[in-house]
């Protein structure tokens, strides 16, 4: 049985975990060639918002399924 206190100190625990981990990648950093960077370089304006709004978005749902999967646990 978790009392207030353990609950407490395991959530400050997992707070400070959080923000004074070292950083570390989960994957490779893919190359880009010159070619592919070229390609990615000509977005209109529009486009540029647009992609900007749906990595908001994505990224607003990672941290709700983290969230979600935090409390699940």
């Amino acid at each position: 049985m978790t009392t207030f206190v353990d609950a407490s100190l395991i959530a400050a625990d997992s707070a400070l975990r959080t923000l004074f981990a070292p950083h570390r990648a989960g994957r490779p950093t893919p190359t880009v060639s010159p070619e592919q960077q070229a390609e990615s370089a000509t977005l209109s304006d529009s486009e540029r918002k647009l992609a900007g709004a749906l990595m908001r978005v994505n990224h607003v749902g990672e941290i709700c399924a983290q969230a979600l999967y935090t409390s699940q646990a």
